[in-house]
């Protein structure tokens, strides 16, 4: 009988240190849970505040791109979609849509920049007009330092329609502020343009500023030549 209380015993023990393991093993999983549910709704958070921050006028994504609308977007599929691991961004390259109006230039420079803040990445979304009376407005009021760094700062600048409208000299040393300093600090900036660099010069109003802006941002860069008849004139024929 006294063998076979130490066993009962021993087995009560062996039970309750068991039971014990579990409850620290539950705990540790819902201690996990806990944490993963927070890393997860923190990132949710930031993400949001990104997109907030980007300020699109509209969001387009890229799966709702018609790359077989046309030979042009065919063309450009396989280069575009290796963009959105986000690599581009760390080695400071340029993205660079070049074409006819109504080809689907803006809208793949939007989506690049939503891919770019899902991947919690600081993104400043702007038109090339916008930009620059918000840096002359920061020029006037004595606040241009601080305007400069919003777009200077951002991981990825997207400027829509940069080099369209004919520039006055101040905002072509405003553009030239923000072109120069991120390419000092290898800091992808994405364009969109109506206008091949080699019509720069009716834009800038010193040929040579439109020469050095246009290099600094082709030096590293991926150029998206978006020519042809645009999906806009097809949807409304």
């Amino acid at each position: 009988m006294r063998v076979t209380g130490r066993k009962v015993a021993r087995s009560a023990e062996w039970m309750e240190a068991r039971r014990r393991s579990q409850e620290r093993r539950a705990i540790r999983q819902a201690i996990d849970r806990l944490c993963d549910e927070e890393k997860a709704s923190r990132l949710r958070n930031a993400v949001d505040r990104r997109i907030r921050d980007a300020r699109f006028p509209e969001v387009n994504t890229v799966d709702a791109f018609d790359f077989d609308f046309c030979p042009v977007r065919k063309k450009v599929r396989a280069r575009y979609l290796a963009l959105h691991d986000l690599a581009f961004i760390d080695k400071g390259i340029n993205p660079l849509f070049i074409g006819t109006p109504g080809t689907g230039k803006t809208f793949l420079a939007r989506a690049l920049a939503f891919r770019a803040c899902q991947a919690n990445r600081r993104v400043v979304l702007v038109s090339a007009p916008r930009m620059l009376n918000d840096l002359h407005g920061g020029e006037l009021h004595s606040r241009l330092d601080r305007i400069l760094r919003k777009y200077t700062r951002a991981e990825l600048l997207v400027i829509d329609d940069f080099a369209v409208l004919e520039m006055a000299p101040s905002q072509a040393k405003l553009a030239f502020q923000v072109i120069s300093e991120r390419y000092d600090h290898r800091r992808s900036t994405a364009i969109t343009t109506n206008r091949p660099f080699k019509d720069w010069t009716k834009v800038f109003p010193d040929a040579l500023n439109a020469q050095v802006i246009a290099e600094r941002l082709t030096e590293r860069a991926e150029r998206f030549v978006m020519d042809g008849r645009g999906y806009r004139q097809h949807a409304t024929t």
